[in-house]
């Protein structure tokens, strides 16, 4: 894929990226949002303080607000790392740029803290002139807006400066998984087109040996009654990339488009071809790889759930749950027991 086409939205999971995007911020006691290059958010506010509710509410602000996430990103790209600066209100924010090599797609902005005034390592600059863009009328909400600024956390410089590596290390590797996950994907569909232009079926991606025994209907503990996929279904290679790409939680959009089909036609005739919905057969595929994982190592339930594609542990317990009956960990017990 040309990097002029790619866009945040194209190589981000933006649902499953605003969970991680969540974790961080609860974790790091910061503010998160990811922009695009304009300064546009293309994920919701995680953790945001209640100063910058009110001043990102009003219109005019607000539009100072993402020119100011716009012009630290581009700052961040010319010294080719995360950027510290104070934004417009004085608050220390934090651009952490995405980049795919030399194109420059947003930033994820971290902050909304105050540095305390003794920390003599702190080497913030101001990114523009003004303090505040924020002038209320009453002397009511003048003081409110005060006290809202006040309560607007603390932060050694140097644990932002420690966030800032952790961040950047995230972006930089999940950057790298989305365009590997993107070129596999282009890949699967230009096996298609040959395949379709009379290329021999020999040449379209085959299904790992677990799950082609499941699909042929073997028998084994795997098999399920009327779960035939064979090579010539409509739906074959949404099945193949979901059984090849255990830790990736694909998108039913996505899988229609890798089929050439429409979301609501690929909704429509999946159950038919597999025996229930996508979205079900995604997660028991994933319960069912958790199970052997479960019983063969002594990994942490949440490794296992991150290893599948799950941000969210507590997430992962209740699929598995829905599927099992019982939680990863009653199950590991009772399979440790027998």
């Amino acid at each position: 894929m040309k990097t002029q086409d790619l866009d945040l939205k194209t190589i981000l999971d933006i649902p499953m990226f605003e969970h991680l995007q969540d974790a961080l911020a609860k974790a790091t006691g910061t503010a998160i949002i990811t922009v695009d290059y304009k300064g546009t958010p293309v994920t919701k506010h995680s953790c945001r303080t209640e100063f910058c509710s009110v001043i990102r509410e009003n219109p005019v602000s607000r539009k100072r607000c993402y020119k100011c996430d716009a012009l630290a990103g581009l700052e961040a790209v010319r010294l080719n790392r995360p950027y510290i600066y104070l934004c417009h209100c004085g608050i220390v924010d934090v651009a952490v740029p995405v980049m795919v090599g030399e194109k420059y797609l947003g930033a994820v902005m971290f902050g909304q803290v105050r540095i305390p005034n003794d920390d003599t390592d702190a080497k913030v600059e101001r990114l523009v002139s003004e303090i505040s863009s924020f002038q209320a009328e009453e002397e009511t909400t003048r003081r409110d807006l005060l006290e809202k600024y006040e309560k607007i956390p603390e932060m050694e410089y140097k644990r932002i400066v420690e966030i800032a590596g952790l961040i950047d290390a995230a972006v930089q590797y999940i950057v790298h998984r989305a365009l590997e996950t993107r070129n596999q994907f282009l890949t699967y569909e230009w096996m298609l087109r040959t395949a379709s232009a009379g290329v021999e079926e020999s040449r379209l991606p085959s299904l790992p040996p677990d799950i082609g025994k499941m699909v042929e209907g073997s028998g084994n503990e795997d098999s399920r009654e009327n779960s035939i996929v064979p090579k010539s279904s409509p739906v074959y290679p949404a099945i193949a990339y979901v059984e090849e790409h255990r830790s990736e939680m694909v998108t039913m959009r996505d899988m229609a488009n890798l089929c050439h089909l429409s979301p609501s036609y690929f909704s429509k005739i999946f159950p038919r071809e597999a025996g229930e919905n996508f979205t079900d057969y995604v997660n028991r595929r994933k319960v069912e790889w958790a199970t052997q994982r479960l019983r063969q190592s002594a990994e942490s339930i949440s490794a296992i759930a991150f290893s599948l594609g799950y941000v969210d542990t507590s997430y992962f317990i209740k699929v598995f749950k829905k599927f099992e009956g019982i939680t990863p960990l009653v199950y590991r017990q009772q399979k440790y027991k027998s």
